[in-house]
C-alpha cells in the first residue's frame, strides 16, 4: 500500500482541480488511518476535487463532507456503473490506482491527461443527467 500512498501524495502535488472516478469503500477498507489526514491536507492546499462515486451508503456518508472537504461529486448506479480502480486527473498527470490488486501507476502526459480530462466532462455531464432525473422523481 506504500506505493498507492505516494500516488495519492502526488495528488496533492495538483495545481488543478482533480478529476476522479473513486470507490470510497475501497479507498477507506485499503488505507482506513489515511483519508482523514489527506482530506484536510487537500483542503489546506486548496485543491478542489471533482468526483464520480458509484452511489453507496459509504458514498453517501462521505459526501455530506463536500463542502468541508472541498469536493464536488456525483453518484452514479453502481448497478450500472459500479467500478473499483481509482482513475485521478490533474495538471499533466493520469493516475490509476488498483486498491484491490494493490498497484498505482501514475502517467505523465499532456496529451493523455488532456484526451481524459474531456472524457471526464464527458462521463460528468452523464452523472449530472442521471442525478437531475432522479431528483425529479
Amino acid at each position: 500500500t506504500e506505493v498507492i500512498k505516494t500516488a495519492y501524495e502526488d495528488t496533492l502535488t495538483s495545481k488543478e482541480t482533480i478529476l476522479a472516478y473513486a470507490s470510497i469503500e475501497n479507498m477507506h477498507s485499503t488505507l482506513p488511518d489515511y483519508f482523514p489526514e489527506y482530506y484536510k491536507r487537500r483542503t489546506d492546499k486548496k485543491i478542489h476535487i471533482r468526483a464520480i462515486f458509484p452511489d453507496t451508503p459509504a458514498a453517501r456518508e462521505r459526501t455530506v463532507f463536500n463542502i468541508e472537504e472541498d469536493r464536488s461529486t456525483y453518484l452514479v448506479p453502481k448497478d450500472r456503473y459500479g467500478f473499483s480502480p481509482e482513475i485521478n486527473i490533474y495538471d499533466n498527470k493520469i493516475v490509476f490506482m488498483s486498491l484491490v490488486e494493490k498497484f498505482a501507476l501514475v502517467i505523465e502526459s499532456a496529451e493523455l491527461a488532456d484526451a481524459l480530462k474531456k472524457t471526464f466532462e464527458l462521463s460528468w455531464e452523464g452523472a449530472r443527467k442521471i442525478n437531475d432525473t432522479q431528483n425529479e422523481k
